[in-house]
């Protein structure tokens, strides 16, 4: 019987899916985990913030490339997994306050082909 070579597992942290998963920061920053930005942003470097204050919504569309009205969309963090906008002149001008991070419900929004986080 000829030799068989054994390689033992690599250690380290097991991977766990995490859901995806908003936060709205104090400083108007909005922040996406790496499962958010996967499933309803990918490829995206842009995004164009809307809001409906009757629903008290933000609305994030995605762009590959800049438009007039958009703001960048940033891999941050340890190993580039979170992804944030800077939405403070949105906050502003809706009078938006965050007295504390939030974290908020998504939803993907078909019709307006937007990513929907719910205040």
């Amino acid at each position: 019987m000829p030799f068989e070579k054994y390689t033992p597992p690599k250690k380290g942290p097991k991977l766990v899916a995490k859901p995806p998963k908003a936060s709205i920061l104090q400083g108007g920053q909005i922040s996406l985990n790496s499962a958010a930005y996967t499933e309803h942003l990918k490829g995206a470097k842009h995004v164009e913030l809307y809001y409906d204050a009757s629903a008290m919504k933000i609305g994030l569309k995605p762009k590959k490339y800049p438009t007039k009205a958009g703001f960048p969309l940033r891999a941050v963090g340890k190993g580039k997994s979170t992804y944030r906008v800077n939405a403070k002149k949105l906050m502003e001008h809706y009078d938006i306050k965050i007295k504390k991070k939030l974290t908020v419900m998504l939803h993907w929004n078909d019709k307006e082909g937007l990513l929907e986080l719910a205040l």
